[in-house]
């Protein structure tokens, strides 16, 4: 769609994919209050404006649990789950764990 877009509107009109971290906004829990590694809903709303500002399609947003390193590997082990076709999500598969806690570890 963002090629198309592009393509067709001369960047008039684009499209960005938002790739949201731990959120919370209240909707899907009884808590009332945020919890510490979550972000904003507001958080999440101004990192996206900052992002489409720099022209970015790939808005992966970040929590308070999660390092980008992290979510970088984590990305890229899943595109493994592709391509060595391991099963979805394969990181908590029991078959997968063990491996993925090494790559995890693995500075490489």
């Amino acid at each position: 769609m963002a090629h198309t877009l592009r393509e067709q509107t001369g960047d008039r009109v684009s499209a960005h994919l938002l790739i949201p971290g731990f959120t919370y906004t209240g909707m899907t829990s009884p808590r009332p209050e945020k919890p510490a590694g979550a972000w904003t809903p507001e958080q999440v709303v101004d990192l996206m404006f900052d992002r489409l500002a720099h022209g970015d399609f790939y808005i992966l947003c970040p929590d308070n649990e999660t390092t980008p390193a992290q979510d970088a590997k984590r990305i890229a082990w899943a595109a493994g789950d592709i391509i060595e076709n391991r099963p979805a999500l394969s990181r908590w598969h029991p078959d997968h764990a063990a491996e993925f806690a090494r790559f995890m570890e693995d500075d490489a």
